[in-house]
């Protein structure tokens, strides 16, 4: 019998559960559609960590709370973010944060066990990212996905190579310079989605017996067919020699347009009107 064991207070950020051989991570701020800011990066990282040193572990599922899967980055604090001086080795602090979500999906991408995505409801930029970067994708038939990043002054730092890999260059390339939102079966078209579910028992049970799959592989056989997987096509030294500092590289590109673009996107975004980009300030 499987017997769940859950972690941590009910009002923290990410609960943790493990049912049996699937270890649970539920990001759980629903009120702000489930930020993937400083504080939940840091609590998927260390969840990660924990379901890694498990033996009992086989697969690792995250979902979230609430009607929205994850709106993506937190951009409630931009001013601050902004102020925020380099640290004493020059660095810049919004560089610094944004390279740490590219570090956990790095983690994520390359775990010896199962990764799955559940989402349940809309996932947008970091969000949708994550979905991406995950082994297996579920999404319910009412969920949403895009990139809104270049319509609010901001590039997919972090997440671009992750999309790439799971949708191709060119889907890509259209849904992150349009900023199309699209839904879960024109997802599951593209292969941003690999299970669409409609609401209700159809998702319980659709969710049950893919992760019920995913339980009843070999772990070390799924392991290593993982890391097979990843060994073909140049993919092994992309990760290992070039991906880190491919998004090192994007991550001061992210600071650079927050800066600048975005300072202008964001209040449009917020006054809901049409952003002036003739009125961006530059880059200094």
């Amino acid at each position: 019998m499987n017997l769940a064991q859950s972690n941590g207070a009910a009002d923290a950020p990410l609960l943790t559960r493990r049912d049996g051989a699937v270890f649970h991570l539920t990001l759980n701020r629903p009120e702000t559609r489930n930020p993937l800011g400083g504080e939940m990066v840091e609590r998927l990282e260390d969840a990660l960590g924990q379901a890694e040193a498990d033996p009992a572990v086989r697969v690792v599922a995250i979902g979230a709370a609430g009607p929205a899967f994850s709106a993506g980055g937190n951009l409630g604090n931009v001013a601050d973010r902004i102020a925020a001086r380099p640290d004493a080795d020059g660095q810049d602090p919004v560089a610094l944060g944004n390279r740490r979500y590219g570090r956990f999906l790095e983690r994520f991408a390359g775990c010896s066990k199962i990764t799955v995505v559940l989402a349940q409801g809309a996932a947008m930029g970091g969000g949708a990212g994550l979905v991406c970067a995950a082994d297996i994708a579920a999404g319910l038939r009412g969920a949403r996905f895009g990139f809104p990043e270049v319509s609010i002054g901001l590039v997919p730092a972090q997440i671009l190579p992750f999309v790439a890999a799971r949708i191709g260059v060119q889907a890509a390339r259209r849904m992150m310079l349009t900023g199309e939102r699209i839904d879960a079966d024109a997802a599951r078209a593209i292969g941003l989605l690999d299970y669409v579910f409609d609401a209700g028992q159809d998702w319980e049970e659709g969710v049950a017996g893919m992760l019920r799959r995913c339980v009843d592989a070999a772990p070390r056989a799924a392991g290593q067919t993982k890391r097979m997987l990843r060994g073909l096509f140049g993919q092994q030294r992309w990760h290992e020699e070039e991906l880190g500092a491919y998004l090192d590289s994007a991550s001061r590109c992210f600071a650079s347009q927050l800066r600048s673009e975005a300072i202008e996107g964001i209040a449009a975004a917020k006054a809901r009107r049409r952003p002036d980009w003739d009125a961006a300030p530059s880059v200094s």
